[in-house]
């Protein structure tokens, strides 16, 4: 089933002090190498963000909240309305190590009976790595109407499919880099262990990116 990939680039980065979408990584601005990540799955991607010229370098569709200063709820609930697909997958811009198998992968879960397909990695659920029918809209815009914010909330709402580590064939061929997958920085502290991580590894698509 074709899908649209919902990139949110929205927060205020508190705790890292400086955007973290913009932050360089080897090289890299981070939210390119996720963006690039994203292309390789769909055509359709659309960045979800209220600072449009933080992001047109992207040259991608930007798409604005409808209900600003909602947190992620509001970016999927934007993203999900302007998608032209019934599945999404949301992914958010400070997670720089996701790549395109992983995606895949967990786009191949989806099964009709169920309105998402999130990860639980380590005992963590993952919803903002997660792919989301259109049917999920409807719930979103009540939570949203409510001011019922926290995404625990919105999933209680949901029929979700779970899948864990060993439900991905990422995770069998190399279980150690699949944890990175599921890296995403909020402080300082988290970018230096990113570009640590990427200078000691090397980057971690080049060995799991095609399966």
């Amino acid at each position: 089933m074709e899908s649209t990939m919902l990139l949110l680039a929205g927060g205020k980065s508190s705790r890292m002090g400086e955007n973290k979408a913009l932050l360089k990584i080897d090289g890299d601005v981070n939210i390119s190498r996720v963006a690039s990540e994203l292309k390789k799955v769909s055509e359709k991607v659309l960045v979800i963000t209220n600072a449009f010229d933080d992001y047109r370098f992207l040259q991608l569709p930007l798409i604005a909240d409808l209900h600003k200063d909602h947190g992620p709820l509001g970016g999927l609930h934007a993203g999900m309305a302007a998608s032209a697909t019934q599945l999404q997958f949301l992914t958010a811009c400070d997670m720089p190590f996701v790549c395109a198998a992983a995606i895949k992968e967990i786009i191949s879960h989806y099964d009709p009976a169920f309105n998402a397909v999130i990860p639980e990695i380590k005992g963590r659920i993952q919803p903002l790595f997660a792919v989301y029918h259109k049917s999920c809209l409807p719930i979103l815009s009540d939570c949203l109407m409510k001011r019922e914010l926290k995404m625990s909330r919105f999933l209680e709402k949901l029929s979700v499919k779970i899948i864990k580590e060993k439900d991905f064939k990422l995770y069998h061929e190399n279980p150690e880099r699949f944890q990175h997958l599921f890296f995403n920085m909020n402080t300082r502290e988290d970018y230096q262990e990113a570009v640590h991580i990427k200078q000691t590894e090397g980057n971690i698509k080049g060995d799991i990116d095609e399966f």
